[in-house]
C-alpha cells in the first residue's frame, strides 16, 4: 500500500483530516463546476430563444441560480469527501443515483423520439448527447472509485489504472471512453469479480444508448419542430 499512495495521504484518509490546501482546492473545484453549469444553461437558453424550439423549455433565472449553487456544493464536496473512507462510499451512492436519474431521462426522450414519423431536433439530439456525456463522467468516477477502494483496503486492484505510475483518473477516463464507444482495445481489462460486473453493466447501458442515438440521428434531424404540432 505504501508503494502506491504517499504515507501522508494514507494518514489523511485514515483520520479524515482537512488541510488548508484541501479546502482551497475544494473551493476552486466548486467554483469551476458552478461556472460550467452556469455557462451551459445560459448558452442553452440563448439557443432555445434564438431558434424558437418549443419542445425544450429554458431554465428560469431562479432555477439557474439554484443549479449553479448545487454545482458549487457538488464540486466542493467531491474533493472533501474523497479524504474520508466513508466519503468515498457516499460519493459512489450519489453517482449511482445520478446515473439512474439520467437513464430515466434518456429513456423518456428516446421513447418520444422513436415514435413513427417523428424526426428529432438538434436540441433534442444535444440533450441526448449531454446525458451520454454525463453517463461517461459518472462511469469514469465509479471505475476510479472502485479502483481506489481496493487500494485503500490493500487488495488487488480491479483494473490496474496505477500500474507503472499511471494516473488513476486519466486511465479511468480512457478505459471508460474505450468501453462506451465500443472500441475495446483490451489493454486495460477487469481482473476482479466486481470489476467484471461493473464492465458488464457499463457495456449494456452504453452500447444500448449509443445504438439508439445513432438510430435517431440516421432517421434525420431538423433544426426546429413545426409550431403547428403544438
Amino acid at each position: 500500500m505504501n508503494g502506491i499512495l504517499p504515507e501522508d495521504v494514507i494518514v489523511a484518509l485514515a483520520k479524515g483530516m482537512f488541510s488548508l490546501e484541501d479546502v482551497i482546492i475544494a473551493v476552486l473545484n466548486g467554483t469551476l463546476t458552478a461556472g460550467i453549469v452556469w455557462l451551459f444553461h445560459r448558452d442553452r437558453n440563448r439557443r432555445l430563444k434564438r431558434v424558437g424550439d418549443r419542445s425544450q423549455h429554458p431554465v428560469e433565472k431562479k432555477m439557474l441560480r439554484h443549479a449553479t449553487l448545487v454545482g458549487f456544493i457538488g464540486g466542493a464536496l467531491d474533493v472533501l469527501l474523497l479524504l474520508h473512507a466513508e466519503g468515498v462510499i457516499l460519493i459512489t451512492i450519489i453517482v449511482v443515483v445520478i446515473l439512474g436519474l439520467h437513464l430515466k431521462a434518456f429513456n423518456h426522450h428516446i421513447v418520444r423520439m422513436l415514435k413513427p414519423g417523428n424526426i428529432a431536433t438538434w436540441n433534442e439530439v444535444s440533450e441526448l448527447m449531454r446525458i451520454y456525456m454525463t453517463m461517461l463522467a459518472g462511469f469514469t468516477l465509479l471505475n476510479a472509485t472502485l479502483e481506489g477502494a481496493h487500494l485503500l483496503l490493500g487488495s488487488a486492484p480491479p483494473f490496474g489504472f496505477m500500474v507503472n505510475g499511471g494516473d488513476i483518473f486519466l486511465n479511468s477516463f480512457y478505459y471508460t471512453v474505450v468501453t462506451m464507444t465500443t472500441l475495446g482495445f483490451g489493454d486495460i481489462v477487469p481482473q476482479t469479480w466486481d470489476g467484471k460486473l461493473m464492465l458488464i453493466f457499463q457495456c449494456l447501458v452504453s452500447y444500448i444508448m449509443f445504438a439508439l442515438m445513432v438510430g435517431i440521428i440516421t432517421r434525420g434531424v431538423v433544426r426546429v419542430r413545426d409550431k403547428d404540432e403544438y
